[in-house]
C-alpha cells in the first residue's frame, strides 16, 4: 500500500506540476500583455483561496519580468543585426502555438532541467521573436512537444510575446544528430527551429534530434491577428500540403520507390528485402520485416507509423541507410528506400 502511495505521488507530481507552471505562465502572459500586474497573489486567489498558502510556499512562483526585445524592420530582413540580449534563466519570453495540432506552451529562457521539465526553452544565443536570424524553441518529446511527431509542411506556428505577434510556416523537418548544432544557425531569412528528441517513442535518453524549421510569414503587434492577405496564403498552402518526409522523396533522385502487397516480399537493393505481414489502414500502421543479406540479420517492423523512418547501418561498410513507410492500404504499403550516398 505504501509503494502505491508513493506511486501515486510521483505520478501526480510529475504531471500536476507542469500543469500548474503551464498555467500560471499562460495567465502571467496575458495579464503582461494588457499591461495589467501579474503576482502570485491575484492568481492563487482566482483559482481557490484555500491553497493560497500551500502553492506560495511550495512552487515559490514569482512574479516575471516583461523582456524588451530589440526590433528589425521586417520578416525577411537576411541575417541578423542585432545581438540577442543576455536573459536570466527562465524568464518568461511568450507562448508558442500549433493550432492544427492543438499544440500550445509557454516559452522561458533556457533549455536547463528545470526549465526544460515545465515549459518549453528558449535556446540561448539564438535570436528573439521580433528579430531577424534563426529563434530556436527545444521542448520534451515525451511532454509539450509530443505532438511535433504529426507536424507536416506548411502548417501554422504562432509565437506571441510581449512585444508583439509573430506568425511561421512549416517548410521542412530532418533528423540530426545532437552535436549538429549547425540546424541553430541563421540563414536568408528569419526562421523559427523547432527542436526535441527522436525517436518520439525511444525508451530511455533518445540518440536523435527532431529539427522543425519554419520560415516568418507575418507579424503584428500584441493583441493582433493575421491578416486577411495571410490567411489566404496559408489556407491555399494548407489545401496542397504533404508531409515533409514525402516533400523530401519527391525533391531527391536516387530513392529505391516501393509498393508492397500484404503478405508479399520485395527486394529494395542487392541483399536487401521487406515483407509485409499486415496493414492498418485507420492507424496507418504495418507489420513486417526487413532482411540484410550482407549482414544475415532482420529488422522487424512492429506496429511501424508511417512518417516515421527506420534508420539503420550496414555491419560490413558504416554506411547509414534510411527506410520510410508513407502510405498504407488495405492492400498494401508504399514508401522509399535511401541508400549510401543518396
Amino acid at each position: 500500500m505504501l509503494a502505491g502511495v508513493v506511486g501515486v505521488g510521483l505520478w501526480a507530481a510529475s504531471n500536476v506540476v507542469p500543469m500548474v507552471w503551464q498555467d500560471w505562465g499562460n495567465w502571467v502572459f496575458d495579464h503582461e500583455v494588457c499591461d495589467e500586474t501579474a503576482t502570485v497573489k491575484d492568481y492563487l486567489a482566482g483559482k481557490a483561496n484555500e491553497i493560497t498558502r500551500y502553492v506560495e510556499g511550495w512552487l515559490r512562483l514569482t512574479p516575471v519580468a516583461k523582456v524588451s526585445i530589440p526590433k528589425t524592420s521586417g520578416p525577411h530582413t537576411g541575417r541578423p543585426s542585432v545581438q540577442p540580449p543576455a536573459l536570466s534563466e527562465n524568464t518568461l519570453i511568450g507562448r508558442i502555438s500549433i493550432p492544427r495540432l492543438h499544440l500550445s506552451a509557454i516559452v522561458r529562457e533556457g533549455v536547463g532541467r528545470n526549465t526544460l521539465g515545465l515549459a518549453v526553452g528558449h535556446i540561448p544565443g539564438t535570436a528573439l521573436p521580433g528579430q531577424s536570424g534563426n529563434v530556436g524553441v527545444a521542448g520534451h518529446r515525451d511532454t509539450l512537444f509530443l505532438g511535433l511527431r504529426d507536424i507536416k509542411a506548411n502548417d501554422v506556428v504562432q509565437f506571441e510575446t510581449l512585444e508583439g505577434n509573430y506568425v511561421y510556416q512549416v517548410k521542412s523537418t530532418e533528423i540530426v544528430k545532437p552535436r549538429n548544432v549547425s540546424v541553430l544557425n541563421a540563414g536568408q531569412y528569419a526562421e523559427l527551429t523547432l527542436v526535441t528528441c527522436y525517436p518520439f517513442t525511444y525508451i530511455g535518453s533518445a540518440p536523435d534530434r527532431f529539427i522543425v524549421k519554419a520560415r516568418e510569414v507575418s507579424r503584428g503587434p500584441v493583441g493582433e491577428g493575421l491578416s486577411a492577405n495571410a490567411k489566404e496564403d496559408l489556407r491555399r498552402d494548407a489545401e496542397t500540403a504533404v508531409a515533409p518526409e514525402e516533400a523530401r522523396v519527391a525533391a531527391r533522385s536516387g530513392e529505391v520507390g516501393f509498393e508492397v502487397a500484404r503478405h508479399h516480399s520485395q527486394t529494395l537493393a542487392p541483399g536487401i528485402s521487406i515483407g509485409i505481414d499486415d496493414t492498418d489502414v485507420t492507424g496507418q500502421r504495418v507489420n513486417g520485416w526487413m532482411w540484410i543479406m550482407p549482414d544475415r540479420r532482420t529488422i522487424w517492423l512492429r506496429d511501424q507509423r508511417t512518417q516515421d523512418p527506420v534508420i539503420f547501418y550496414g555491419h560490413h561498410d558504416g554506411k547509414r541507410r534510411e527506410l520510410l513507410i508513407t502510405k498504407v492500404t488495405s492492400r498494401s504499403a508504399t514508401g522509399y528506400f535511401l541508400m549510401p550516398g543518396e
